[in-house]
């Protein structure tokens, strides 16, 4: 019987000495705590980042979709609107999800057609590779009725949306009219 404790004995201090080697050699990671008889790892827990929300506007950015009043450029462009100029546009908000991301812009106040917004819109698809919604708007407080519950919204921020919400991208891939532009019909991206 003795011989089975000394053989237990000396195991147990056999595992100790792995143990105390393992800590010393490791350092402070308890990632991995060793036995002689079975090994058990545990690990730091991991979390999924946050997702975060910017409400600072971003700089001034332009992409090439439709003429601005007054511009000085009038170089024609493939992607361009009817008039082959730009929208310069302004990222008023933008929010990081699982799913990609969500931003809101503002453009300036003009008479712009479907086209123009199909072709902002299919600009920015191209442009920013995890684009999972995009909403625009030619003036900014129509974004804060957006983000505003459907419920809650008052009476005034229900005809600024009707107004000034034009375009909208939803899911990754559907694109849909909104406000002045909501008779139109939206489509699928890349069908």
């Amino acid at each position: 019987m003795s011989g089975t404790v000394n053989g237990r004995l000396v195991g147990v201090l056999a595992g100790l000495a792995v143990l105390a080697m393992a800590t010393s050699c490791g350092g402070d990671d308890p990632a991995l705590v060793t036995t002689t008889s079975r090994v058990v790892t545990t690990a730091a827990p991991t979390t999924q980042p946050e997702p975060t929300t910017t409400t600072e506007p971003d700089p001034i950015i332009t992409t090439t979709t439709a003429d601005e009043p007054g511009s000085a450029t009038e170089s024609p462009s493939t992607t361009g609107g009817q008039q082959g100029g730009e929208i310069s546009f302004r990222v008023v908000r933008q929010e990081s999800t699982r799913d990609g991301s969500v931003l809101h812009l503002e453009v300036p106040p003009g008479d712009y057609t479907d086209v123009d917004l199909e072709n902002l819109v299919l600009s920015m698809y191209e442009e920013r590779e995890n684009l999972y919604e995009l909403h625009v708007f030619d003036n900014p407080e129509a974004v804060a009725a957006l983000l505003t519950p459907d419920s809650e919204r008052t009476p005034e921020q229900k005809a600024l949306l009707e107004t000034h919400y034009l375009v909208s991208f939803l899911e990754g891939s559907i694109l849909r009219f909104q406000g002045p532009f909501a008779n139109l019909e939206g489509y699928i991206v890349g069908s």
